[in-house]
């Protein structure tokens, strides 16, 4: 096959042909590539040779990484987006609870050495930036390796890296656990989580502990159990309280992230007083270290405070508080692209609620520009469209985002 020069990525070609038409592109030999990624050419030449039909997620990640090409393009080609809408879900769930797990020892690795706990610790890093993204297909494919490749780290890692990788597996099954529970698997995001904290207790972090359990108080709100999303973020809080004279940046956040946590359970189950307080204090917390942007911890800073604040007011039926608040909120680079697209939908039920119709449909618009599988997902933009449908006069737009969202109309 002549690949040429242009960069054609299709779906159809094997993982090992977008390789060859990657690095072609980029004007380098096996071995250049090779060494500007930190991967054994002997790895590229059996993957372009077809000799090899995969790699774990972490190499190709490298590779992507050192071609200028996003990490999913390589792994499953550019598609359009009705094709890339399906997250293999059923491989995430095996992945999450293996079957080795039951078995005697096996090892199913496909390279032959161990993985590269930095190089991995970096492509978790990656899909939690691809799932704040709301780039759900691509982790649907993602995950699943990466949980694979984290378990053989830490059974293949006995000496200094054994914490790390350790860490690592916590992080994956906790991103595996947020990608479930998105698809209304939340008894077995659950699960994994609960089987996590073994991997969290060897990684000797208590703040791994911690960032489960904002993850396992984030799925209970999901389901309804709103006490119990309150206490286990509550009591967690309490458990890590940072000095914060000396506390880590990364220590205040994963504290400010669980009161954040607190304060939405609180405000679900009509405590508003409450939830004002814990938002009160998180408050105070983010101050002392801005917004964070580190992957790895939590979203936490003023504004994701401020966009709490704003979903506590709309809870509370405080529409104008609530749109007044919205109004001084950043929407900067540093906002992950999930919390923007969370915060504007509850924005544009204020203004459906208040009668502002065209700005509400206006704000819809916006979410669908920088997160449209997320919004797809939304079932507060879907009571949204279903209010504005109902007016005696639709407003302009909203027939077009109802087909989007697949609201009858």
């Amino acid at each position: 096959m002549d690949y040429g020069h242009t960069m054609d990525l299709r779906p159809e070609l094997s993982i090992g042909e977008r390789l060859k038409v990657a690095r072609n592109f980029a004007n380098l030999t096996q071995e250049q590539l090779a060494e500007r990624a930190g991967v054994n050419v002997d790895t590229i030449r059996k993957l372009e040779q077809g000799t090899r039909q995969s790699a774990r997620i972490s190499t190709v990640n490298a590779l992507a990484h050192a071609l200028g090409v996003e990490t999913s393009a390589l792994l499953l080609g550019v598609a359009s987006e009705e094709e890339r809408d399906n997250p293999q879900l059923l491989a995430l769930r095996r992945a999450l609870i293996p079957a080795d797990d039951f078995l005697p020892s096996v090892d199913h690795d496909e390279e032959d050495s161990a993985p590269d706990v930095a190089r991995l610790r970096e492509s978790v890093s990656d899909g939690w930036a691809s799932y704040h993204a709301g780039d759900f297909t691509t982790l649907g494919h993602t995950v699943p390796g990466l949980l694979t490749e984290a378990r053989v780290a830490v059974r293949e890692n006995t000496n200094g890296a054994a914490a790390e990788a350790n860490a690592v597996l916590v992080k994956a099954a906790q991103l595996g656990a947020h990608v479930l529970a998105r698809g209304r698997m939340e008894d077995l995001a659950l699960h994994g989580l609960d089987r996590a904290r073994v991997a969290a207790a060897r990684a000797g972090d208590p703040l791994l502990d911690a960032m489960l359990a904002n993850s396992v108080s984030w799925i209970m709100m999901r389901t309804g159990r709103l006490d119990d999303a309150e206490r286990v973020a509550t009591r967690s809080a309490d458990a890590i309280e940072p000095k914060f004279r000396s506390a880590s940046r990364g220590h205040v956040a994963v504290y400010g992230g669980l009161l954040l946590s607190a304060a939405a359970a609180a405000g679900r189950h009509q405590r508003y007083d409450t939830a004002r307080e814990l938002l009160r204090v998180a408050h105070a917390a983010a101050q002392m270290v801005g917004d964070s942007t580190d992957r790895w911890t939590s979203v936490f800073g003023p504004t994701s405070v401020a966009m709490q604040a704003v979903q506590l007011e709309t809870a509370a039926g405080e529409w104008g508080t609530a749109l007044d608040l919205a109004a001084r909120v950043p929407l900067t680079g540093k906002t992950p692209t999930s919390w923007k697209a969370w915060f504007l939908t509850d924005v544009a039920y204020a203004q459906s609620q208040t009668f502002r119709d065209a700005d509400a449909v206006e704000t819809l618009r916006m979410v669908r520009s920088i997160a449209p599988s997320w919004l797809r997902r939304s079932g507060l933009a879907k009571v949204v469209v279903q209010e504005l449908l109902a007016r005696p006069r639709p407003p302009r737009g909203v027939i077009g985002m109802a087909r989007f969202l697949g609201v009858a109309h």
